[in-house]
């Protein structure tokens, strides 16, 4: 084993960093680093934007809905960008009516994320540390504004780096048996039994790690965060065909489509709750909840449009008497469910 492959074994998100600028020499190693990636049919389809304006860090922070990323020492932003070559295209009065198709879009989204992978590696291998940023997809659009992103680019992907002032245990993954195929995918006949001794390892893991304590498992990690959702996120593909990219869709009819699920399973077994680890109940206040983190209602806004009513609510005397069922029910969404999610934010903060 060697030192390379010692430090990819070793990874692990950091969060919290030294207020210490990195020196002029480590950023140009690392740039070196992410121009050498590798590239889809050498077109070098990726860029990035290196966030020094605080106000924008700022902006970005809120976009991310995670404070810290204000006092990351290095933030970097990592684009789809077919503009480049689209504009030589066009220097040389030629214009290919596939320049904006799919083809290129994933090929420059592929290379994006490679070359995110590649300074997350070099960062680790110079004895720093760093943490992914997918959240500044919480809203494309004001990302794009941000960044001033012209045609035939997309945000793909943030990395926040610099010297850790931390130490955070090493989250166990899922056997590989469970990822790693021969020849032909394999699925499984319970993911639940197959995951058994996978949820005990992690649960382990929350109960002992030094911070953000807390009881959970993987398969209930994803029973409560899968259902989530951003109203920007589930249309991200209208932010990318603003952004000048042709999606060329075609009708498929119904029955060519493939899915789990036409409709939801009619026998669902019932799940009972009673009390989270931080004490909440359904029918504790949600007053008392916002009073004492205030972050948790601008979160809710941003998850679920059916949220909004909030803004209308702020003082009033609904408010004060709602519970967190009504909540729930406002959300359309379990009443554990939501529960779960707000006590994994307030985690976060």
């Amino acid at each position: 084993m060697n030192e390379t492959i010692k430090t990819q074994l070793e990874h692990r998100s950091i969060r919290k960093f030294k207020q210490e600028s990195l020196s002029k020499d480590i950023i140009e190693t690392i740039i070196n680093v992410a121009n050498q990636t590798s590239s889809s049919v050498a077109m070098q389809t990726f860029s990035i934007i290196r966030i020094t304006d605080k106000e924008k860090k700022k902006a970005i922070a809120d976009i991310c809905m995670q404070p810290y990323v204000v006092d990351v020492p290095e933030l970097w932003i990592f684009v789809a960008d077919v503009f480049r070559n689209a504009s030589i295209l066009a220097e040389l009065d030629s214009y290919p009516e596939n320049r904006n198709d799919m083809d290129k879009f994933f090929q420059a989204f592929s290379d994006s994320v490679l070359a995110a992978q590649n300074v997350m590696i070099a960062v680790e291998s110079l004895g720093l540390g760093g943490v992914f940023f997918g959240s500044i997809l919480n809203d494309p659009e004001e990302m794009i504004k941000i960044l001033n992103l012209p045609e035939y680019t997309f945000p793909v992907l943030g990395i926040g780096f610099g010297y850790p002032d931390e130490k955070p245990d090493k989250k166990p993954r899922m056997s590989s048996e469970l990822k790693v195929f021969e020849n032909q995918y394999k699925i499984q006949e319970s993911y639940i039994k197959a995951l058994k001794d996978y949820d005990k390892i992690l649960e382990e893991y929350y109960k002992n790690r030094e911070t953000n304590f807390r009881y959970d498992s993987f398969t209930n990690h994803v029973y409560t965060k899968f259902p989530l959702t951003r109203e920007n996120r589930t249309k991200i593909m209208n932010f990318i065909r603003k952004q000048g990219f042709e999606l060329n869709l075609e009708y498929i009819p119904e029955s060519e489509i493939r899915t789990m699920f036409k409709k939801a399973p009619k026998v669902v077994e019932e799940h009972v709750f009673e009390e989270s680890k931080m004490g909440f109940k359904a029918e504790s206040g949600v007053r008392e909840l916002f009073d004492k983190y205030p972050f948790v209602k601008d979160y809710l806004l941003v998850i679920n449009p059916r949220f909004n009513k909030l803004r209308t609510l702020a003082g009033t005397v609904e408010l004060s008497q709602m519970n967190m069922q009504q909540l729930a029910d406002m959300g359309d969404m379990p009443v554990d469910s939501l529960i779960y999610m707000i006590e994994s934010r307030i985690d976060e903060e």
